[in-house]
Order: C-alpha cells, then structure tokens, then sequence
C-alpha cells in the first residue's frame, strides 16, 4: 500500500482544489493505506485503542506515518494552504516533531519562512523556542499535524510569546491536518481577553473522544484495549 502513495505526484494536485467531501474521503484513504487511521465501529466486541497517555479512545491517527511520504505531505500541505483565506505570511510555526515536516511543507506553500518548538527535555509536555528569532512586524501562521485539545497548541504560543525577543503577531487561527475533538463544533479561548478566540482551520474534522480508563464506555462494555502501534493488526482486523 505504501509503494501507492510513494508514486503519487503532487503536480496532479497542484491548483486542483477539493472540496470538504473529496479531501476528507482522499485523507481517509491514504491514511488507510498507510495504515495509519482507525476508528471503532460500536461494536463492543471489537478491541479499542490505548493511547500513549494512558487514555482510552475510539479513533487513532498516525500522521507520521502518512507525511512520511514527502509527496503526500506536500500534496496535502498545499491543500490546506489553499484553505486559508489569509495574505501576507510572513512565517509559519509548528511544534515539535510530527508537525515539524507538515509545517515546513504549509511555509514552502505560503513562500514563508519557517520554525518550530521543540519538547523541554526536564519536562515533555511543556515547549521551548530558542532557534529562531521572528522580526518584528511579521505575521505569523501556526501549523499542527492534528489537534485534539488545546494543550499543544497553547503550549506553542506561550513559548513564542515568551522567548521570541520581538512581539509576535499570530494570525487568529490555527491551521492543521486533522481537528478530532470530543464534540463538534468547537472553539478555543486563547489569550487573557474577553471573547478571544482562535479558529481552527482543519482539512479533517472528525469527533473522536479520549477518556481515562475509568470513565471508558467500551471498557465496561468488555471490549479489549490495545495499543495501536503494537497491536495495529488485531485493532484494525487487518491480517
């Protein structure tokens, strides 16, 4: 499956701009021959996914595995820049590391410069910014591979705002590959004012939940809870 996405050449794509159905249905597929997505199917029955944090969840996503592929990462990068209805792009951040790849491809689109945080090695769920520096004046673009909640991406911005030596000028949306939040529709308060809120511009939007083992629907239903990338076969019923 892999050796079909290697041979896709984003030139075919170049200037063709799906619509929210056909990127969806075209995102799914190639996830599926990377092997890369999943979602249950309600039965209970079937196993579900445990997630790295402990979580349980019924959805699970891989981009690593997908953007692996620098043509599909760059198939989709433009893709999701043609999405955003924003001038003058001065530089795009992602965070640290599956963004880091998606976020250069969404520069290369926007001819913007392009940096990224990186994990606190004393403490994995925070970010620092010490690579680069943004000039005063720039507007900025943030890019994630897939947001789930609003942890990452706050995390960014604070450590931009904090160590970047100039004032950074976000663009009030956050643009990434897959949104799969509990619920849908969603918004998020960003910053210390009343009302202030980032949109989330996403090419996937997709409802999927993580919850602690305790609080796991399937668990008490008696469905088996396995690690994707150690159990992707038994998981997905692919053999």
């Amino acid at each position: 499956m892999r050796d079909r996405l290697l041979r896709i050449d984003p030139l075919d794509y170049r200037g063709v701009i799906w619509s929210k159905e056909q990127v969806a249905e075209q995102i799914l597929e190639w996830f599926d021959w990377a092997d890369a997505g999943w979602a249950h199917d309600g039965n209970s029955k079937n196993p579900h996914a445990v997630l790295t944090s402990g979580k349980c969840s019924n959805g699970y996503f891989n981009c690593s595995k997908v953007f692996s592929c620098p043509n599909i990462c760059a198939t989709l990068a433009d893709q999701l820049a043609h999405r955003i209805s924003i001038n003058e792009t001065d530089w795009v951040v992602s965070s640290s590391y599956a963004a880091i790849t998606f976020g250069h491809e969404v520069a290369k689109a926007f001819g913007a410069q392009f940096g990224f945080t990186e994990k606190d090695p004393q403490n994995p769920k925070k970010q620092i910014w010490k690579r680069f520096s943004i000039p005063e004046g720039s507007n900025v673009l943030q890019v994630e591979e897939l947001i789930t909640t609003s942890g990452t991406f706050k995390e960014v911005r604070r450590a931009i705002t904090e160590r970047n030596p100039e004032p950074v000028n976000f663009f009030p949306i956050i643009a990434t590959l897959i949104h799969r939040p509990e619920n849908l529709p969603m918004s998020y308060k960003i910053g210390s004012k009343k009302n202030e809120t980032v949109q989330i511009e996403a090419l996937i939007e997709k409802e999927v939940w993580a919850v602690e083992q305790k609080d796991c629907p399937l668990c008490e239903a008696g469905s088996k809870r396995l690690s994707p990338k150690s159990h992707w076969a038994e998981l997905t019923g692919k053999k």
